[in-house]
């Protein structure tokens, strides 16, 4: 199977908002690493700008859907990659589900290694924390496999951004309340606990667990651990993240 065709299969499959059909690929990614063909061959479609990483399978029981021992992601595209506040259209998602999330502005590269990058290494190489919203989304039909999926982006519909603190070693990671309120009435609940206990340690299980697709990880790109919340259909309204000391972000929906 030719992958630069699935990806421009799947990158026509995003700009039109429709699912793709799986059938004639579902052989075609085998493993994480033809995954990661897919989505460098995504990036350049996108003009060669990775802004970011979404990081899933953190347990083992979810790695064992991509035929790996680790951790795994999903490149964040500079085309759907947008500052809060912003306003997205649901024309341009197939089903999307909108997720709370903490992320991470590297202030350094960390390039693949041999040696396990260290807690402390990895705090050092971080520049900020920033609250974020994605808005999950797949090409893909439900049954499709997990590889498939991890080629598509890892299932990425859009990623905003709020303002990105830079003191944040003296915040509790572990413990931030987060809420998702839509039209002003809370929707959502959840805690930055529930990414591995502290999502801190989603970054260095990422770091971990490369090489990565188009280059891996740079200064400056976005690392997301995960929702914090129980991902939900958005609909059209004014959707406010509140993540305590972290701040907070605005995405308005239309139809």
């Amino acid at each position: 199977m030719n992958l630069a065709h699935l990806a421009r299969q799947l990158a026509s499959a995003r700009a039109q908002a429709r699912v793709l059909d799986a059938g004639f690929w579902l052989d075609s990614v085998t493993n994480v690493e033809c995954g990661y063909r897919v989505q460098a061959q995504l990036a350049q479609l996108a003009g060669n700008e990775v802004r970011g990483w979404k990081v899933t399978a953190l347990s083992p029981e979810q790695q064992r859907g991509y035929l790996a021992t680790q951790p795994v992601a999903g490149a964040l595209l500079a085309p759907y990659v947008h500052v809060s506040p912003v306003t997205l259209s649901l024309a341009r998602f197939v089903t999307p589900l909108l997720e709370c999330e903490v992320a991470f502005v590297l202030g350094q590269d960390l390039p693949a290694r041999t040696e396990p990058y260290e807690c402390e290494e990895i705090r050092a190489a971080i520049d900020a924390v920033v609250p974020a919203m994605e808005i999950a989304d797949c090409r893909l039909p439900p049954e499709a496999p997990d590889l498939l999926k991890l080629a598509d982006s890892m299932g990425n519909g859009a990623f905003i951004v709020g303002q990105p603190l830079k003191h944040w070693k003296m915040l509790d990671l572990s413990g931030l309340a987060v809420t998702l309120s839509h039209d002003e009435i809370e929707v959502e609940y959840g805690t930055s606990a529930r990414i591995l206990g502290n999502p801190l340690f989603a970054v260095i299980a990422l770091a971990n667990a490369q090489p990565l697709a188009a280059g891996g990880l740079k200064r400056g790109q976005f690392v997301t651990t995960g929702t914090c919340t129980t991902p939900i259909p958005p609909c059209p309204g004014h959707y406010v993240g509140h993540f305590g000391a972290l701040g907070s972000l605005a995405l308005d929906i239309i139809p």
